[in-house]
């Protein structure tokens, strides 16, 4: 019963190779151990029996020849035989007549002190014939003389000899198992590399592994590294299908800037972004007098014009990064260009130094009265796209079409800020985080089923005695590098929240790109989440697409350390740089979340449909869920079911 018990036990129980290996080489060792120490003892018992039976014969015609020398007196044989008994080792010496009467007798009674147990002396007692000599008087047979030697001496040699076998072969054992050790960690080792690497694709992470010299290991890890190959092959081609179709849809064919459409949508979802707190700027710039340029001096030199005109306000825009935090430029009409400035500090600045470099460019085109006029706005809290535009047009067209460049800047700010400088934001975002003045809102990801997927997490401050959202401070978070710290914080009122009991669904925690490239906060982080490892399992790192792209190996790094922690990590506000994230099928990503620039009427984009449908096919593949952000009407919601999205952030 006991051993059925084991042996469902055992059937049930999972066992490793190695381990495997081991039983087996243990096993072996060990039968090897038994049978040298029960072959050697048993060859020596034989070698005992033999001599001593050739001993016996030979003591036995010996002192039989003896005896047929001497006068038959029975005081000289009783002499004899006693003295001959006396000094050897012998167990029985006995002289019969030739009827098998007794003449004399010797016999061995006492009993040796020996050292041999008796299971030993049982199984390898030696039972050895005793020699027989005959004794002759003159021609006639006087008797018969039998000598016996005593066998217990020889057994205690027997014994004393298999106890140094046993344990000369247990030091053979023991050292074979040390050799075997490392022979076998040697043959082993590209087993592990094999191993980490099914592992990997079992975490969506398709690697290669290096190729071992062991022949059945080596087919092994080329099938396995083919089929990586196969899939980054599938992937890279994919993602250059996706990289021209999206461009195509959303950029402007002459210039390469973003099309009308795709910047309505950017600049919608950054509307959406400004309910709580406005922090963006509107430039509007028309090209007055372009068809001048084409009749008068050539098609040729019009597209000319225009490209050269974009590039300067790329590489303008390039060289005063400093004074915002993201900029979108796009060709909104044959002769109209916009920029959309998030969380620009003074637009009258901007608006001088552009109207300078205009003024040097126009003047090589003064022949056909070229000019490029422009404005700028504030963005207000309660904007819709319609009012920011129609603003900046009309601004535009308050300027008339003289032939020179001119600025119209509506100074109007947003005047919904608690404080006025960067040291008072700074002061108060600080001591909201010293105090603890902090709350995590919580917004679901859900499937299309209703489904909750993870928890996406926000932090509200208490600035001046209210609680604001994210969206409120993050700008000026962000200017006054402050954002490593809010990660931190989150990241504490996250374990102070479910330290005691681990949510049930994932937890989705945005990890800013300052967190990320610090290394120091990043290792505070990561290191005192792992002293929560049940906390931790749950947890979903959040990382910016933008980041991914620019810190790629940082990325890659941040992603293995995530999964040693057993955390997982998601794309962020994915969008036109997807396609340019190299071996995406190695980072083992839990989820994408595209921005929803993208998904803003979806259902009346049939470009970026393709585009998102595309998207969806590729991380499907290696087992990434994609969801979309920003997205509540209906009709897009059920055009993103069409395209294979898996669910939706309801913020």
């Amino acid at each position: 019963m006991a051993s059925f018990s084991l042996s469902k036990y055992l059937k049930k129980r999972k066992i490793t190779l190695r381990q495997e290996l081991w039983i087996a080489l243990l096993i072996v060792i060990f039968v090897g151990f038994i049978s040298s120490v029960l072959i050697s003892t048993n060859s020596a018992k034989s070698y005992f029996s033999t001599q001593l039976y050739l001993k016996n014969v030979d003591n036995a015609s010996s002192l039989a020849l003896m005896i047929s020398q001497l006068d038959k007196d029975p005081v000289e044989l009783e002499l004899l035989v006693s003295a001959t008994f006396d000094t050897g080792h012998y167990k029985r010496i006995e002289l019969q007549n030739p009827n098998g009467e007794v003449i004399v007798k010797r016999t061995f009674t006492d009993e040796l002190k020996a050292t041999a147990p008796q299971w030993f002396r049982a199984m390898y007692g030696l039972n050895v014939q005793p020699g027989v000599g005959q004794v002759n008087n003159g021609w006639q047979q006087f008797g018969t003389l039998f000598i016996e030697s005593h066998s217990q001496y020889a057994e205690q040699a027997l014994w004393e000899s298999a106890l140094k076998l046993f344990f000369s072969f247990l030091i053979v054992a023991f050292f074979a198992c040390i050799v075997s050790a490392y022979f076998l960690s040697r043959i082993l080792k590209p087993l592990d590399d094999v191993v980490y690497q099914a592992n990997a694709f079992g975490e969506k992470r398709f690697i290669k592994s290096s190729v071992p010299r062991t022949f059945e290991f080596a087919r092994l890890v080329q099938s396995m590294n083919q089929l990586s190959t196969r899939f980054s092959r599938i992937i890279k081609e994919d993602n250059k299908r996706l990289e021209e179709l999206r461009f195509k849809s959303q950029h402007d064919e002459l210039t390469g800037l973003a099309n009308r459409e795709y910047f309505g949508a950017t600049l919608e979802a950054h509307l959406q972004k400004s309910k709580d707190h406005a922090h963006g700027a509107l430039f509007l710039f028309r090209v007055v007098n372009l068809d001048r340029v084409s009749e008068e001096v050539g098609r040729v030199e019009m597209v000319n014009f225009l490209r050269r005109f974009s590039q300067m306000l790329v590489s303008f825009l390039e060289s005063n990064q400093e004074h915002f935090s993201e900029n979108y430029i796009a060709r909104i009409s044959h002769s109209d260009f916009t920029v959309l400035f998030s969380d620009i500090d003074d637009i009258q600045a901007i608006s001088e130094r552009i109207l300078l470099m205009h003024q040097s460019f126009v003047e090589e085109y003064k022949n056909v009265k070229l000019a490029i006029p422009h404005s700028c706005t504030y963005i207000q809290k309660d904007d819709t796209r319609f009012d920011v535009l129609k603003r900046a047009d009309e601004l535009l067209k308050s300027s008339g079409k003289r032939s020179d460049v001119q600025a119209k800047v509506a100074q109007i700010k947003q005047e919904s800020e608690l404080f006025d400088n960067a040291t008072s934001w700074q002061n108060a975002i600080e001591e909201a985080l010293n105090n603890n003045n902090l709350e995590i809102n919580t917004y679901p990801v859900t499937s299309f089923t209703g489904q909750v997927m993870q928890n996406q997490l926000g932090l509200s401050l208490k600035l001046g005695g209210q609680v604001y959202r994210a969206s409120y401070y993050y700008q000026w978070a962000n200017r006054l590098k402050l954002l490593a710290r809010l990660d931190w914080g989150l990241i504490k009122a996250l374990v102070a929240h479910y330290s005691i009991e681990p949510p049930s669904e994932l937890i989705s925690v945005e990890l800013s790109a300052q967190t990320l490239l610090d290394d120091a906060a990043l290792a505070s982080i990561l290191t005192y989440l792992s002293a929560f490892p049940d906390l931790a399992s749950k947890i979903c790192f959040d990382i910016r697409e933008s980041i991914a792209v620019s810190e790629i190996e940082i990325f890659k790094d941040f992603c293995e350390q995530a999964r040693c922690m057993g955390a997982k990590v998601a794309l962020k506000r994915v969008g036109p740089e997807f396609t340019k994230i190299n071996k995406i099928q190695e980072f083992g990503l839990e989820m994408i979340k595209v921005d929803s620039v993208y998904g803003h009427n979806i259902s009346y984009s049939q470009d970026n449909q393709t585009f998102l449908r595309g998207v969806c096919t590729l991380a499907h593949s290696i087992g990434i869920k994609v969801v979309a952000q920003g997205v509540t009407s209906q009709d897009d919601l059920d055009t993103l079911i069409n395209l294979g999205f898996d669910g939706v952030i309801k913020e």
